[in-house]
């Protein structure tokens, strides 16, 4: 469970008269709060995007992760009982299958997602960069209670293009809204995408070996399903490096039926204070299209799918691909909602992966549940492609 804490930090200063009437000693920079050291190793310049000739300016960011929920939909391929087959839907021409439309528009479901930067330096000349705190991970990125709490964080190779000394976050572009009401959907405003260029990642997946920073208090986390590293010790207080294997997606989905939490092999487990010798993180150089996920925020992160009316005008739907399907429901048992959902993914060219999806009838605050829903079953926009 996640809180937020407000913290007032009284400070009492006795300040001696001085002839000259100022303060004495505060000058100079402040001592960091922690110290990180990150080296990369390989040759970014095969891995350019097209158009790209030269690196701006190579840097390192320490991101913090979020705890996040991939939605029902992007999970069918995994658990194809998620989206009922029953009745079975004739697909229409021009259509994609849920298979694909997954694959363009989901992100890796045990993937790394930025909660917010801590900080972001220019990569050393030589050696190893050096990555320092002035503060305290805050609550809004560590995950438990005030008794036992963890935040995660990622380092993050990239070229910063537009120069502003911190790795820029984006969001995936999603579709307009028909918004017959006149309300302004916020959920729908659209952001250009970060120019900065991802070029590698310590910790970019749960299915691959990470290294990742940490940031501990209190006893052990129940039920910590947060990046789990189950099968290591448990974490020490304070800032770590920890280290683990990884876990196949097998493994997840079975230990997820299980009621479980999928688990490191413990020889690939480590942790270690900061400034500790073997401590330094090694970042290798990746495609961009690997691992630039690692930037891309989410709007919603607890698995919320927000279903939008769909517009007058069929949308555009260049590089997109869609397909129709029932809701998604995890009880097998339940009948199949009589309301279909057309999917939209994003681009290919996109920087974050995302998903649009309409229906005919739904609510103001994006579900499809609600006393008064708009309602356009009867009469739906020329271009609706799905059945009714």
């Amino acid at each position: 469970m996640r809180r937020r804490l407000v913290t007032s930090l009284l400070v009492a200063l006795a300040i001696a008269p001085a002839a000259c009437g100022k303060l004495q000693g505060f000058g100079g920079p402040s001592t960091p709060l922690v110290s990180f050291d990150a080296t990369f190793s390989g040759d970014v310049t095969q891995l350019r995007p097209p158009g790209i000739t030269s690196e701006k300016a190579l840097s390192i960011a320490l991101v913090w992760g979020d705890q996040w929920l991939t939605e029902p939909f992007c999970l069918a391929n995994l658990e194809p009982a998620i989206l009922p087959a029953n009745p079975p839907l004739t697909e229409p021409t021009g259509s994609s299958t849920v298979a694909d439309v997954i694959k363009q528009g989901c992100r890796d479901p045990f993937g790394f997602v930025p909660a917010a930067v801590a900080a972001s330096v220019p990569i050393a000349a030589s050696g190893p960069t050096t990555i320092s705190l002035q503060q305290l991970p805050t609550a809004d990125v560590m995950v438990g209670d005030v008794t036992a709490r963890v935040a995660y964080g990622s380092f993050v190779l990239f070229d910063d293009r537009d120069g502003d000394g911190v790795l820029d976050l984006a969001f995936p572009h999603r579709l307009p809204s028909g918004d017959r009401g006149g309300r302004m959907d916020m959920m729908m405003i659209d952001t250009p995408d970060s120019p900065d260029i991802v070029y590698g990642a310590s910790f970019w997946t749960m299915t691959a070996a990470d290294q990742r920073a940490s940031y501990h208090e209190g006893g052990p986390i129940e039920g910590d399903g947060f990046y789990p590293r189950a099968g290591c010790l448990p974490l020490a207080d304070g800032f770590q490096v920890v280290r683990a294997g990884g876990f196949s997606v097998a493994a997840a989905v079975t230990a997820t039926l299980a009621g479980q939490l999928p688990t490191q092999d413990p020889t690939t487990c480590f942790a270690a204070s900061p400034d500790a010798p073997d401590a330094t993180v090694a970042i290798t150089a990746m495609a961009p299209a690997d691992v630039e996920e690692v930037s891309c925020d989410e709007r919603t992160v607890d698995s919320s799918v927000r279903y939008r009316q769909p517009p007058d005008q069929a949308p555009d739907l260049t590089d997109r691909i869609w397909t129709c399907a029932h809701l998604p429901t995890f009880d097998t048992s339940a009948q199949p909602s009589t309301l279909i959902q057309l999917v939209v993914s994003g681009r290919s060219t996109d920087r974050c992966k995302g998903l649009t999806h309409y229906v005919l009838r739904g609510c103001d605050d994006g579900s499809v549940t609600c006393a008064l829903p708009w309602d356009f079953t009867k009469n739906p926009p020329a271009w609706w492609m799905c059945p009714q």
